[in-house]
């Protein structure tokens, strides 16, 4: 987590993030890492390092992206939820149209450092 950066949960038992989905409306998933925790267990996956932090993975099309959803959820990545086409409701749509199920840990950002995750 970065410096100084202040989270609010709504569950006793989450006690941090380590890293959430930047984006995913187009043909590559992006997640930040706000540490080394998930690195290897997401380059096994697939993601290979950006600048900044950030993992990216392509994505030929909705199933595999819904997967790769599926795979991020299972080891507790976080949604970024907020304007427009924004991760949290991409899985949103997979989950309505079928192609997953499940809760999935939403983050929403209410300052530059500080947060609210949520289940949905």
């Amino acid at each position: 987590m970065p410096v100084g950066a202040r989270c609010i949960y709504n569950l006793p038992m989450e006690t941090h993030i380590d890293a959430y989905v930047t984006q995913a409306d187009g043909i590559r998933i992006g997640v930040k890492l706000l540490n080394d925790r998930l690195q290897s267990a997401l380059q096994a996956l697939g993601f290979t390092a950006d600048e900044g932090g950030t993992l990216t993975l392509p994505v030929t099309d909705d199933a595999a992206k819904a997967t790769a959803f599926i795979r991020l959820r299972d080891l507790g990545v976080a949604f970024s939820a907020g304007r427009e086409w924004c991760p949290a409701d991409v899985f949103e749509h997979f989950r309505d149209g079928g192609l997953l199920q499940g809760s999935y840990l939403r983050v929403v950002w209410r300052m530059p450092q500080q947060f609210i995750v949520t289940t949905e």
